[in-house]
């Protein structure tokens, strides 16, 4: 990966966070309210896409919640995030087009929230999109035209920058 060249260098293209709580009610109203404090931004709920007899879901029950985050928003939560998971990951939480994720165990583990006994404890789950730019070639209006596979983001490429613009050390 050529330092050099700027359009060969990823960026951070959203972070999503999710938090499932497998019912709606109070503990969903608790989990937006963390999500709220967590990412500084408005969360949208997010519903059951079937039904599961078995945990009493019904299709399209509110049954979690998330919030998509870009730019220094972004860059921001992911730096507290990985510091809470002490900045390691597996090679396995990578895909082949350059995203990745991982899980927080406890909401607590964040220095804004403490642990309150009526709301509990949530974990959540984080998703990372890398991306180069020129990527919106593809997804413009006007002239779409597709992004060549040379240009396209690895999972080495990724590893790569999150080693070196995160520090983060990833296990084999």
């Amino acid at each position: 990966m050529s330092e050099s060249n700027v359009m060969r260098t990823p960026k951070v293209d959203k972070l999503t966070v999710h938090i499932g709580v497998g019912e709606s009610g109070e503990n969903l109203n608790n989990a937006e309210d963390i999500l709220n404090t967590i990412a500084h931004q408005q969360g949208v709920r997010t519903k059951a896409k079937r039904t599961m007899l078995a945990f009493s879901i019904k299709k399209h029950e509110p049954i979690g919640c998330k919030v998509t985050l870009r730019g220094e928003l972004a860059e921001n939560f992911l730096r507290t995030s990985l510091g809470i998971i002490e900045n390691q990951l597996k090679e396995s939480q990578f895909d082949n087009t350059g995203n990745f994720s991982f899980g927080i165990e406890e909401h607590t583990d964040f220095p804004e929230l403490k642990y309150d006994p009526k709301i509990g404890i949530f974990g959540m789950d984080v998703t990372v999109s890398l991306i180069r730019p020129g990527y919106r070639v593809v997804r413009r209006k006007i002239q779409k035209q597709k992004v060549p596979n040379s240009h396209k983001l690895t999972k080495p490429d990724a590893i790569a920058y999150i080693k070196g613009a995160y520090g983060v050390e990833v296990l084999a």
